[in-house]
């Protein structure tokens, strides 16, 4: 793999990756702004809305027909997804076809129409999306919980908005969000597989070298602590107890970060993971029963999600707490910490293999943190965090008092209960 960055003199800035054994390629367009660059309760939701919008037309593409078919043609297929800090557009087809996937994604940048007819249908769509979520409570009980983990903070919302501003936003509204964050200086086109670099160089030069600029806001602040409140729950007629524990986390670039999710890979990833050993395994209480480290600029959120049996919640809850506890409290063990370890250099090298993956990558370093890092120094920063440390993390970031929990169940509320005592004893 060789990896090469441009910045054009507008800001604009293209990293590529040279596959030499690939035969496609992902091009990827991204946009350093997402649910975080929203103010809720005016236009919540918005960065999510235009995401869809820029597939429904453009001046070169005028419906959303035309782009599908366009790419359909080539054999092959785009998406796009809308996170807190960014929104990124792709198209993975055949190399040879780099240059149409190109021409697509830029005009999505500076010509889209933003059709009010598409804008009106588009809303039905987005409360539809909404309604899947909400049938879905192993999603949804994740939603809830950042409300408590970055309380009155845009990283606390749910990205896809309320259904009051989605009905109601103005075509005026959504474009200003467009005017502002669409911008060269803002955005980044990562391109991995067979590709040619300065092919690259050259046409995004002629499509987005024009382009112009606008400063972006600094971030909003991060609240220092968690809410007060410990629990979030919502009644619903569920088979299963779906529930979250979290806390908050390390940022991308914080020095503690490789050592918690090597915790959460001990904690809750695979199948001999603790968590999974312990409350399926050995005790039946869940299906599924994992933990995660999600990252952003400036922090980040440790979870366990959970789907138990109703009349075990309490002991389910009990016993992960109990594994969280132990991690924050005891070395793990030299055998626990190598597989974590191996566990996490095995997807940083498999992730290698996806041109797709790449693309995702390095497109996302280069725009939420300025410069790309290589699997190798990840991998060497891996091998070298000690028991120790994992220890001295966990035990700041797994701490009861920092812990909050979110519950879907028909009666949620003696759980809840539950949960708040077993964390303020």
């Amino acid at each position: 793999m060789t990896i090469r960055e441009t910045t054009l003199p507008n800001g604009l800035r293209i990293i590529t990756d040279h596959m030499a054994e690939a035969r496609s390629l992902t091009a990827q367009i991204f946009v350093g702004a997402g649910s975080r660059q929203e103010d809720f309760h005016v236009n919540g939701g918005v960065a999510h809305f235009l995401e869809h919008l820029l597939f429904k037309g453009t001046k070169k593409y005028p419906t959303a027909q035309i782009i599908a078919e366009a790419v359909d043609a080539v054999g092959g297929y785009n998406n796009a997804y809308t996170s807190e800090e960014l929104t990124t557009y792709f198209i993975k087809l055949p190399a040879a076809h780099c240059k149409l996937a190109l021409e697509i994604l830029c005009d999505m940048m500076v010509s889209p129409l933003l059709d009010p007819d598409e804008i009106e249908r588009e809303r039905g769509v987005i409360i539809e999306e909404m309604n899947v979520y909400r049938d879905d409570p192993s999603r949804f009980v994740g939603t809830m919980i950042p409300e408590l983990i970055f309380p009155n903070h845009s990283l606390g919302r749910d990205i896809i908005g309320t259904e009051e501003v989605i009905n109601t936003v103005s075509r005026d509204v959504i474009k200003a969000y467009f005017d502002a964050h669409y911008v060269s200086n803002n955005m980044v086109v990562a391109v991995a597989g067979l590709v040619d670099h300065d092919a690259v160089v050259e046409q995004i030069t002629l499509l987005l070298g024009g382009m112009k600029r606008n400063d972006q806001p600094n971030l909003n602040s991060v609240p220092d602590s968690v809410s007060d409140r410990f629990t979030i729950v919502q009644d619903k007629d569920t088979a299963q107890a779906h529930f979250v524990i979290s806390s908050k986390a390390y940022s991308y670039t914080d020095p503690k970060i490789t050592a918690a999710r090597l915790a959460s890979g001990i904690l809750g990833r695979g199948m001999s993971s603790r968590l999974f050993s312990n409350v399926r395994e050995r005790q039946g209480l869940a299906y599924s029963i994992f933990s995660d480290v999600a990252n952003f600029v400036d922090t980040g959120i440790f979870s366990v999600y959970a789907g138990v049996n109703l009349d075990k919640i309490d002991q389910a809850v009990t016993s992960v707490l109990y594994e969280l506890n132990d991690v924050a409290t005891n070395l793990v063990t030299d055998a626990e910490l190598a597989k974590a370890k191996q566990q996490m250099i095995a997807g940083l090298e498999m992730s290698q293999e996806s041109n797709s993956n790449v693309a995702d990558s390095i497109g996302t370093q280069i725009v939420l943190l300025g410069k790309y890092r290589s699997v190798d120094e990840k991998i060497a920063e891996i091998k070298a965090v000690t028991a120790e440390e994992v220890l001295a993390v966990a035990a700041e970031m797994l701490d009861l008092q920092g812990l909050r929990f979110a519950l879907i169940a028909p009666e949620p509320k003696p759980a809840a209960e539950h949960f708040k005592a077993a964390v303020s004893a």
